[in-house]
């Protein structure tokens, strides 16, 4: 037999090797539809020095249950509850009348001792929404909320009093009208989310916030109640302006 019909025969009777595939070395192709959504996951941080409630700054993140218009400042109390059910805090709703000026005032007490440890006041005059958190007391304000006016979707800031830093210290934005909003600090962490969670909770009227290790879990919530209260924000998003991407 001739040299090249052995290389031919030879040819036919072994399968050819093609080499692997990229795709085949990276492994198969997934759709994670949560992740894209709802963005980073939660960065610990480190802790505030000053937190409203340091017994809610934990080592682990946290979930809590918050129910809808649960910041409505309308005289009655509400709850806010660990996902086992479990009391953290209770929130007074109410306002106060000064000469003619009605001003939305929130109280957050510790669930286990019944202690106030701050308030949450709309103030009366500012370029903008603007919300003062007062200690214990009420002698000190010790944080404030403020509603971002140049911006073109709603977003709110917090800012820690008596700091040394001249930005905000953590910054919430999104669709507050779903419920569907995030927390990031100044430098682009996630450090909280607040969502809807069917598979945790069954309640339709009850939604989740989700806050990284290391946060001032009290000062994400004092937060919750400016941005799903503000009557401006409310307005807009009523009427189908503000809020991204979901409105």
């Amino acid at each position: 037999m001739r040299l090249l019909e052995r290389v031919l025969l030879s040819a036919a009777s072994s399968p050819m090797r093609l080499p692997p595939s990229p795709l085949a070395r990276s492994g198969p192709i997934s759709a994670n539809l949560f992740g894209d959504i709802m963005g980073d996951a939660l960065k610990e941080q480190k802790p505030y020095e000053r937190p409203l409630l340091p017994s809610l700054v934990k080592k682990q993140p946290a979930s809590y249950q918050l129910q809808e218009k649960m910041f409505s400042f309308s005289g009655e109390d509400f709850r806010v509850r660990d996902l086992s059910g479990q009391e953290v805090i209770t929130i007074d709703g109410g306002n106060i009348n000064l000469g003619g000026w009605v001003l939305d005032k929130l109280a957050f007490k510790e669930a286990s001792s019944g202690a106030k440890f701050c308030s949450v006041e709309r103030r009366a005059i500012a370029a903008s929404t603007c919300y003062d958190i007062y200690s214990a007391d009420g002698g000190e304000c010790v944080a404030k909320v403020e509603r971002e006016w140049m911006s073109m979707t709603p977003k709110y800031k917090f800012y820690y009093e008596g700091d040394a830093n001249p930005f905000a210290d953590f910054e919430a934005e999104g669709s507050f009208l779903d419920r569907t909003y995030t927390f990031k600090a100044g430098w682009g962490d996630t450090i909280a989310r607040v969502r809807r969670a069917p598979e945790l909770v069954s309640d339709l009227d009850t939604y989740v916030v989700d806050v990284a290790a290391g946060v001032d879990a009290a000062a994400i919530l004092a937060m919750a109640g400016p941005a799903e209260e503000d009557p401006k924000r409310a307005k807009e998003e009523a009427s189908g302006g503000g809020g991204w991407p979901f409105v």
